[in-house]
């Protein structure tokens, strides 16, 4: 999913939103606005105190991609790309900012490659990746997926399906091992518009074969969370009739810019897919994002009397451009996901949605491939730990 840039209106400086955090934290009962007026605009500072790390022991899921066979590799990296050499070479270089990627290949559309050309169906890899993501300290993964639109589809009816099914046995079997990890839902609704018919046949097929699944994390709800990824770019009498269907039995998050008193009572919450997020470049980005986090707190309770939820973004880095984009955010061995961490620890979240594992072409992975290895994985890993 191609994400660039968020636009929202008004500047404060990142001393303000801190101190406010700090508030928020320590006494529930302050407003945005309690620093002094005038303070300097600024990047985080190295560290955030106790309000950081409040925030940074709130629950971490990473959103995780059902889309990789070989195919799909082939698709990505072209046919000149010499599939059977041995190590697999890497289809790009980088300039020294990390960016600048340059493709070695005609016809490629990514930076790097992993070990060997895998498939989500081989027997095993999903269950790898939840015990590798695990050990990392995550809570979980926001599987995304995309249905037929039907209640009466089966999980044979789509790869996605069956990829889903897939991975809700590899937790089964992982949490029976005694190893914690469970399972949102990131609902693929945003590459294309949907009809509302797809959407109600899609969810009522998820909770009647899923809703009561213990795969999926029922810790803040007894309702199962359902991320929909590109709600923003539906109107309003599509989220009401989603709404007004299954909000009982569902904690029904957006993925919106802005927050409006229209659509905020159609949703239990926000979780904005923010991938290109710089903090280098951009160190506005954190006002902008506690502003956001803000509003969607500022409204009223969900019609179950549960308060609205806030997923902060945070991603390793970004690099889109031989996919078609134009944005790149350099990793800075670790640096940029962790300084991101820092920074939107002031939104106070009630749970990070770490983009992503597996966001191959967008240059959001985390999953230890050819170029970074597990740095990034690692420098998550710290930041769970408290050690960022």
């Amino acid at each position: 999913m191609l994400k660039h840039s968020v636009r929202m209106s008004g500047r404060r400086s990142f001393v303000e939103v801190v101190a406010t955090v700090a508030c928020v934290v320590i006494t529930a009962a302050c407003m945005l606005g309690a620093a002094p007026a005038g303070a300097a605009a600024s990047g985080p500072p190295d560290g955030l105190g106790r309000a950081a790390a409040a925030a940074t022991r709130a629950p971490v899921f990473a959103y995780y991609y059902l889309w990789w066979s070989r195919g799909h590799w082939l698709d990505m990296l072209g046919p000149n790309y010499p599939t059977n050499a041995a190590p697999l070479p890497l289809p790009a270089t980088l300039d020294s900012s990390g960016c600048g990627p340059s493709s070695r290949y005609p016809g490629n559309h990514l930076t790097d490659v992993p070990a060997h050309l895998y498939s989500q169906d081989d027997a095993g890899f999903l269950e790898s990746d939840v015990r590798q993501a695990a050990a990392t300290g995550l809570t979980g993964f926001i599987v995304n997926w995309a249905g037929a639109g039907r209640a009466t589809q089966t999980v044979a009816d789509s790869v996605y399906s069956r990829r889903l099914r897939a991975m809700v046995d590899a937790v089964h079997k992982v949490n029976a091992a005694g190893i914690p990890f469970k399972l949102w839902l990131s609902y693929k609704a945003s590459a294309r518009l949907l009809p509302t018919t797809s959407i109600l046949g899609d969810l009522s097929y998820f909770l009647a074969t899923y809703g009561n699944d213990p795969a999926f994390d029922h810790s803040a709800s007894a309702k199962p969370t359902v991320i929909w990824q590109g709600s923003r770019k539906y109107g309003v009498s599509v989220l009401q009739a989603v709404s007004s269907r299954y909000r009982g039995a569902v904690r029904l998050i957006g993925d919106e810019k802005t927050w409006s008193s229209s659509r905020a009572p159609y949703l239990d919450g926000n979780a904005y897919y923010w991938s290109s997020q710089n903090p280098w470049t951009n160190p506005q980005s954190f006002p902008q994002l506690a502003r956001l986090a803000a509003a969607v707190r500022a409204g009223q309770r969900n019609p179950d009397g549960s308060a609205k939820v806030w997923v902060a973004p945070a991603a390793p880095g970004y690099n889109s451009k031989l996919a078609g984009g134009s944005t790149c955010v350099p990793r800075r061995g670790g640096d940029t996901l962790r300084r991101l961490f820092q920074g939107n620890a002031a939104t106070a979240p009630n749970a990070w949605g770490v983009i992503s594992w597996n966001e191959i072409a967008e240059g959001t992975y985390l999953d230890p491939m050819t170029r970074y290895g597990a740095a990034d994985l690692n420098a998550l890993k710290g930041v769970i730990a408290g050690g960022a």
